[in-house]
């Protein structure tokens, strides 16, 4: 059974838009991105030939997460979903099309790129928006301006993002996901060069991740000896220390546990954008998770690798945004 389509868009992180005026393509474009490390695609209606790539795609390719983009009628969401859509992204708000999807169950995210949109969408019970053109539209400070009024809000933005420019976006928590056409350039689709898309679909995938050292955890036998653990890195280093329930940091590069955790000196915390998104795409690896540490509204906060390395457990931890 496929995931949830919303699920797995922000699992992912990245919706790469496939239009490809050969139909027979279609199905290797998304395969290719698949291989990145990229299990889904939005086809954007822009072509005569659109929804028979859609359906290949969801024929030759069943486990893959297909969506029709740019759909702007009811009539193209229900010739969509007949081809196979598991969603749709439409570039601006039409409640029209919102309500058809709401009635048949099909996932939807609609464009909105000012507050008075996003009151409308808001209306529907919608928290997950399109901003397009992103940057014209006013690129990720208008995104930030936005989510003030609007809280709960987040953001797939496309337009004018590239893999030069993206890493901004995807730090932000108020993004969902990355969309684009450059993940899929037109030159390696004429081309047929599928070895090309999956290495941007890669590329695409580790900035996205954002992987890079957090802090390490050092297992102190007692509060005293974890606070004068951190006291020391303050002396020498000017590390300013702080307590925690479990624990003392001092700065943000160490750790010391009031008494023994995890691994048997201590732990290594490696930061990303995205704690969703990296479960995702290590548990697509193969790699597996023995512990999960969730903060009082429920959001995973840490998440404990099953394997160690030199004594040292090894878990994620966001990147403080």
């Amino acid at each position: 059974m496929k995931t949830n389509a919303m699920e797995m868009i922000e699992k992912v992180g990245l919706l790469p838009l496939v239009n490809a005026s050969d139909p027979s393509k279609a199905v290797p474009i998304a395969k290719a991105l698949a291989d990145g490390g990229i299990a889904i695609v939005e086809v954007t209606l822009r072509n005569k030939t659109a929804l028979e790539s859609l359906a290949n795609i969801h024929r030759e390719l069943p486990d893959l997460v297909v969506g029709a983009g740019t759909v702007t009628s009811p009539e193209q969401a229900s010739l969509a979903l007949e081809a196979g859509a598991d969603f749709i992204v439409s570039p601006g708000i039409n409640p029209a099309t919102i309500k058809f999807c709401q009635e048949k169950g099909l996932a939807i995210v609609p464009g909105a790129a000012t507050a008075t949109e996003l009151e409308l969408g808001v209306s529907f019970g919608l928290d997950v928006f399109k901003f397009f053109p992103a940057d014209i539209a006013g690129g990720l400070p208008a995104i930030k301006a936005l989510r003030g009024p609007f809280g709960n809000v987040r953001f797939v933005p496309t337009g004018g993002i590239s893999l030069a420019n993206m890493k901004p976006y995807v730090e932000e928590t108020a993004i969902f996901a990355i969309g684009g056409s450059f993940l899929t350039p037109q030159d390696a689709i004429a081309s047929s060069d599928w070895a090309a898309i999956t290495k941007i679909a890669e590329r695409a995938v580790e900035i996205s991740l954002g992987f890079a050292m957090g802090h390490v955890g050092i297992n102190c036998n007692s509060v005293d000896e974890a606070n004068s653990t951190v006291c020391w890195f303050n002396d020498r280093f000017g590390l300013k220390p702080r307590e925690i329930d479990i624990s003392f940091f001092a700065g943000a590069a160490v750790e010391a546990m009031k008494k023994p955790s995890f691994g048997e000196h201590g732990h290594i915390g490696i930061a990303c954008n995205s704690i969703t998104r990296a479960l995702y795409h290590l548990e697509r690896k193969g790699l597996k998770f023995r512990f999960f540490k969730e903060n009082p509204e429920g959001k995973i906060i840490a998440a404990y690798l099953e394997e160690e390395v030199g004594g040292f457990a090894v878990h994620l931890c966001g990147n403080g945004k």
